[in-house]
């Protein structure tokens, strides 16, 4: 039984949490500490997000700190995950918060560069400064940030600690404490771009994380370019040559910095590559207030049309930025012609007002459907919504915002089949039952061929220990 927990400091990592936990409850050693914090004692402690929790050592955290609170302020969820598309974004929150699924397959994780390892990082200042005022230091989020290598509120570099981020890294839990030394010698930033930037991007990564918005950060950053010389009166086309050539001209300043290739900067402003530090650097070479970046609001005109050129793109299978730079040229043009407005007939149904009115239950019967972890889950379908909001037959093809809705939830069968496994697997583990093919079997009613079909999904849903249990129930 755990008698003692600490209380969580600003901006500390959960890992430093549980370090800290572990240091000072006495344990003889880190393996008997598992069995209390973690519901898989073999599990490797993730030092940016967090591991299954045993149910005891979650409702003592929960006393102090709700878990939706938990992941957004002391994880590294909002920088890896705040650029992410909507779906990708919430489904990682989800599996943060629930602590059921594989979130690292959902997030746009680093990579090492040139083949360098990536330990915790520390401020000698801050550390300082934390022991003057808690008598110990932490491992702190705003330290992590990748690409960021300047504690931006003493001005001075980062240090590497002893502590390796990494998967193949023996299992521990090491306080900050332990490891930072006191007195250490401070080497000063006096690059002021550099400076600028780190606090730029913490500023970006600690403010809150709209986890519905539907905006992407590409089309957010082509909306500011309007008015510039990087794209064309007519809104159609970007020259991100000379996008380019400028930026590189801006940066020039950061000598030690790998600047971005020119395809990378089309990536992002396509829609294809999240990363949270260089959409920064897009966004302040551009002069984007940080309030804006965060909150990624397009032009009212913008917002309106977007969902008809979301569904033209995915009828046409065009690219979406084709279809919404020519669609806008086309209005336009359309909108500049003078023309007599006709009244005749009947007025017609106005099905955008049952559009929006109907959005909001279409939205709630989907989260129903979908499965919570308790309940078992079911395979989103337009006929399904359809018939479960008892609406007349293909009435969902005059709703376009409903029906996109639905087809966001859109998955292949076995994705399906894969969702219904992870579902039974953890109900037969929350009911104390033994866990083995035949009570997953008896519960989702799947064949031996379904199950084999589903395997490879299984791993972006559980984490790496979960996933070998399940593949290897046969």
């Amino acid at each position: 039984m755990i008698t003692y927990f600490p209380a969580i400091y600003p901006d500390e990592l959960v890992y430093s949490l549980l370090s800290r936990f572990y240091l000072q409850s006495g344990y003889l050693s880190y393996t008997y500490a598992a069995e209390d914090i973690y519901a898989y004692k073999q599990v490797r402690p993730d030092h940016e997000f967090i591991n299954v929790l045993h149910p005891e050592m979650r409702e003592m955290i929960a006393k102090t700190v709700p878990m939706e609170k938990l992941v957004e302020k002391h994880t590294m969820y909002p920088y890896y995950g705040r650029f992410m598309g909507k779906f990708r974004r919430r489904k990682a929150f989800e599996s943060l918060v629930t602590l059921n699924g594989n979130y690292k397959n959902l997030l746009a994780m680093p990579t090492k560069r040139d083949g360098a390892d990536r330990f915790l990082r520390y401020c000698p200042l801050c550390a300082k400064a934390d022991r003057e005022q808690y008598g110990e230091t932490y491992w702190h989020r705003g330290h992590q940030m990748v690409g960021v290598n300047v504690c931006p509120i003493h001005k001075c570099y980062l240090v590497n600690s002893s502590i390796l981020i990494s998967g193949k890294a023996t299992p521990n839990l090491t306080a900050a404490e332990k490891v930072v030394p006191e007195g250490e010698a401070i080497s000063r930033c006096n690059n002021l771009l550099e400076l600028r930037l780190a606090e730029y991007t913490l500023a970006v990564f600690q403010a809150p994380v709209d986890i519905d918005s539907n905006v992407s950060a590409g089309r957010f950053l082509h909306s500011k370019l309007k008015g510039t010389k990087y794209i064309s009166d007519s809104g159609l086309f970007r020259n991100l040559t000379v996008f380019y050539e400028d930026y590189l001209h801006f940066y020039e300043g950061l000598k030690e910095k790998t600047k971005m290739e020119l395809w990378q900067v089309q990536k992002i402003f396509n829609n294809y590559r999240y990363n949270s530090y260089e959409i920064c650097e897009l966004a302040m070479f551009l002069n984007i207030p940080t309030q804006e970046l965060v909150r990624m609001a397009l032009p009212e005109e913008t917002q309106h049309m977007d969902t008809l050129y979301r569904r033209v793109s995915k009828e046409l299978d065009a690219d979406f930025d084709i279809v919404k730079n020519i669609g806008d040229a086309v209005l336009k043009i359309y909108q500049t012609e003078h023309r007599v407005q006709q009244k005749c007939g009947a007025k017609g149904y106005q099905w955008s007002k049952r559009d929006t009115e109907l959005l909001p239950e279409v939205k709630r019967t989907i989260k129903e459907l979908y499965g919570n972890g308790a309940d078992r889950p079911h395979k989103i379908t337009p006929s399904l919504i359809s018939r479960k909001l008892e609406l007349p037959d293909k009435q969902l093809e005059k709703l376009p915002l409903c029906k996109a809705e639905i087809l966001k939830y859109e998955e292949s069968q076995q994705h399906y089949w894969a969702r219904e496994v992870v579902w039974a697997v953890y109900k037969v583990l929350r009911e104390g039952q033994s866990l083995n093919w035949r009570q997953v079997r008896n519960l989702t009613n799947m064949r031996r061929v379904n199950f084999e079909a589903c395997l490879p999904y299984i791993d972006e849903m559980v984490e790496e220990e979960m996933a070998e249990r399940i593949k290897h129930l046969l």
